[in-house]
């Protein structure tokens, strides 16, 4: 009985030593796959810190090199970037002499870029394009008493010539005799039809134009493409004939030429403003910056008055009577030709609002006074053109007549690529 307890529990020792034994080779083997894992993640660490620091290196080998060929290239510039180099040149020129600017309004010059070498203000052309050969000049316009047009002009054999803006819009390739576009219509360039390409702005200004026609003076009209943000009485004074303060349809004394004065200077609902205070206008965005001013000539806005059965679309009647000024009200016949509808006869003819890129919008006021009542003048009115009575408030859209020396600087006339005028 002892002999068998004995062997039991020798037995059970051995058992116990077995399993402790396996217990620790299997600790150890743990321990052993914990020790190789940390080795692969630090071997694997190592590596990545060698690659960052082969990218690190080649960063900087290759800007470098990138920076010292910079310093030994020259850039080449463009055509368009040569230009403003020559205008900003010819401003510093004329800094220095002043008394050589011309005197009036009516006198022009020209300075060119030799003048403008030699005295220091710009380097050859050639540096600025690679050795290609070209010449030029700055022209220069007195606009007011303190403000000058530089209008530059390169021209780098067949490869380069500044474009004027109204001969880009003459080019033949645009013209049609047909359907929508650009006709040749009484002696002049005009848009006509629904969906044209005619949108432009200017290269520092979101705000839109559309270009009505370009004139016997290569003169680009443009007409502001959303109407105002206020409404505006074309005239407000006493009417004897009626008694009362329905207005009177004379543009050359009405109130709707000095409030345009005041929309072109950009001064409509300033607080230091007491006169446009009294009507209570709120402030419009700017109409145009200053640069931009120095692009627009004055023009013989036609301002006739005309009869409601006129079937006239040459301008003979609107401009038998006409007022200077550098921003002015759309004439009728100017509307009526922008319509391609057969139909579209008389002042009044309701046709006229189709095939009419011109018709859509709020209502505005036009420039031109009924040929029967002093009191009334015509609007566009839900797309056609009515008469309204003077004292009555409508949106207005501004015309403005761009110099023939004026450049386009790219786009392609439509809303999304608009022209662009330098």
């Amino acid at each position: 009985m002892n002999n068998k307890l004995r062997n039991e529990k020798l037995e059970e020792a051995l058992e116990n030593d077995s399993t402790e034994k396996e217990n620790l080779e299997f600790e150890t083997d743990e321990e052993n796959e914990k020790d190789n894992k940390k080795l692969e993640q630090e071997q694997f660490r190592v590596k990545m810190l060698k690659l960052f620091g082969i990218v690190i290196i080649g960063l900087v080998v290759v800007l470098g090199l990138g920076f010292i060929i910079s310093l030994f290239s020259k850039k080449e510039y463009t055509y368009v970037e040569v230009e403003d180099i020559m205008k900003d040149a010819a401003i510093s020129y004329f800094e220095e002499y002043p008394k050589k600017l011309p005197a009036t309004t009516d006198e022009s010059l020209e300075v060119s870029t030799s003048i403008l070498i030699d005295n220091k203000n710009m380097k050859e052309i050639d540096n600025y394009l690679n050795g290609k050969s070209c010449k030029g000049n700055v022209t220069v316009d007195k606009i007011s008493s303190n403000e000058y047009a530089y209008t530059p002009y390169l021209k780098c054999g067949n490869d380069y010539e500044t474009t004027t803006f109204y001969n880009a819009i003459k080019n033949e390739k645009n013209l049609v005799t047909s359907g929508y576009g650009l006709y040749s219509y009484y002696g002049e360039y005009v848009y006509r039809g629904k969906n044209v390409d005619n949108y432009a702005r200017f290269s520092d200004s979101k705000r839109l134009f559309r270009i009505v026609k370009v004139n016997k003076d290569n003169e680009v009209v443009l007409i502001q493409d959303e109407s105002s943000d206020n409404e505006y009485p074309w005239d407000d004074r006493y009417n004897k004939v009626y008694d009362d303060n329905s207005g009177i349809n004379d543009y050359k004394n009405s109130k709707i030429s000095d409030i345009l004065s005041y929309y072109y200077k950009g001064k409509i609902g300033l607080e230091n403003d007491d006169k446009y205070n009294y009507y209570e206008y709120s402030k419009e965005v700017k109409f145009l910056t200053k640069e931009d001013r120095t692009k627009i000539v004055k023009f013989k806005n036609c301002v006739g008055r005309r009869s409601e059965n006129d079937t006239s679309k040459d301008g003979s009647v609107e401009c038998s009577s006409t007022y200077d000024s550098e921003i002015g009200l759309l004439p009728v016949y100017d509307f009526l030709n922008a319509s391609i509808d057969p139909n579209c006869i008389t002042t009044v003819s309701p046709s006229c609002q189709n095939y009419n890129y011109l018709s859509d919008g709020d209502s505005t006021w036009l420039a031109n006074g009924s040929g029967s009542e002093t009191n009334e003048v015509y609007s566009m009115y839900l797309g056609y053109i009515a008469n309204t009575e003077a004292s009555e408030t409508n949106n207005i859209r501004p015309i403005i007549h761009l110099s023939e020396k004026a450049m386009l600087e790219k786009g392609k006339g439509t809303k999304n690529n608009p022209y662009v005028i330098r």
